[in-house]
């Protein structure tokens, strides 16, 4: 909020240096934390909800803050030229922060790591993302001034009137969402998140016919390697993902292969990285994958199940014609639930595959 707030002092600053700058900025941002109450509640996934209610919280109590500092200070002192600052203009600050503002290279600490600083960089922010830019952001320090030098590189030929493209970062919908206000259609590294939790996992393994679940109640050995998973224990992080690069949360996958599994000595002979791997091939037997995957894709079931509309019904209500927020907001869902149905279709043609080479072993 630093930046913010440095944002609204030069924009409240009679002949700032910046005010050309500042003022073709836009008034207003479309970051949920301005989407009306009922686009809030469109975009139907509770992750990016509690983002959104924690950032609205945040604004409301750094209002606070704000006004309890600036009280007692004389015009003059004043440091934003006596100028209201409530949670409207704040917000308005994060959010052109958040969309416009990079993070660069600051002063070296003396192990050699530099520190991050977050810049506004004018010209250079009117550049869209892209996951295959054709330009890049070079820093450097002129030799001659010892001033930093921010440029954008070309990394391909770009012809006249083609757009500048940056990648801001390989993010999650959500990360697109809260940040910057669109959405990526398709987003190769978009994931959804679920908490891990025994009794859920109980009822998917059942709705898929795998025998025998234990979630809920596993064996002492089981309950240590959960524990080395950081999914069980004193302080256990229960935030899994499905989706994204990995498909399936290594954390996640290498549990319920633990957990499926027929004996300890068998998953003795793995490490965990071997069994967080969805690469690795049925490492604890085709049966135990066949199981693991059959446990994930009910889990997806049951994911969609929880969003109260279906893609098509979403699809119709974009072509009837929708405002701004509520068109990002089914757009955002739209994507959330295609992310489902793609891990669902990568592990039914896992399933597949694996049942053949079952099916083949057997008969030999």
């Amino acid at each position: 909020m630093k930046l913010g707030l440095k944002l609204l002092q030069e924009r409240a600053k009679v002949g700032s240096f910046w005010w050309p700058y500042i003022g073709n900025l836009p008034e207003t941002y479309s970051v949920p934390i301005f989407f009306p109450g009922e686009d809030i509640k469109n975009l139907q996934y509770a992750p990016l909800l509690h983002q959104v209610n924690k950032r609205c919280r945040f604004l409301l109590d750094f209002d606070r803050e704000v006004k309890r500092a600036l009280v007692s200070l004389t015009p003059d002192k004043h440091p934003f030229g006596d100028q209201e600052v409530d949670a409207s203009s704040i917000g308005w600050a994060m959010s052109a922060v958040s969309s416009r503002a990079f993070r660069l290279y600051g002063n070296k600490h003396p192990n050699g790591v530099h520190t991050d600083i977050p810049m506004m960089l004018p010209l250079i922010d009117m550049c869209n993302h892209s996951f295959n830019p054709n330009a890049r952001i070079v820093q450097e320090q002129d030799t001659d001034s010892m001033k930093m030098q921010v440029k954008v590189v070309a990394e391909t030929a770009i012809k006249e009137n083609d757009p500048l493209l940056l990648c801001y970062g390989c993010l999650s919908n959500d990360l697109f969402l809260l940040d910057y206000g669109f959405v990526i259609h398709s987003n190769p590294y978009d994931c959804i998140e679920l908490k891990y939790d025994g009794a859920l996992l109980d009822a998917a393994s059942m709705a898929a016919g795998v025998s025998s679940p234990s979630f809920s109640s596993p064996a002492p050995w089981q309950e240590l390697i959960l524990s080395q998973l950081n999914l069980a224990g004193e302080a256990p992080d229960l935030k899994v993902s499905l989706g994204g690069q990995e498909i399936v949360e290594g954390r996640l996958l290498a549990a319920l292969r633990v957990l499926l599994a027929s004996n300890m000595e068998t998953v003795q002979k793995y490490d965990l990285d071997t069994l967080k791997s969805l690469d690795a091939e049925a490492p604890l037997g085709v049966a135990n994958d066949i199981a693991v995957f059959r446990t994930l894709i009910a889990v997806c079931v049951i994911a969609l199940e929880h969003f109260p509309t279906k893609i098509m019904d979403d699809e119709s209500l974009l072509k009837q014609g929708a405002s701004g927020s509520t068109e990002l907001a089914i757009q955002f869902r739209i994507q959330k639930k295609s992310v489902i149905i793609d891990v669902m279709r990568n592990l039914s043609r896992r399933v597949k595959l694996l049942s053949s080479k079952e099916t083949a072993t057997a008969e030999c």
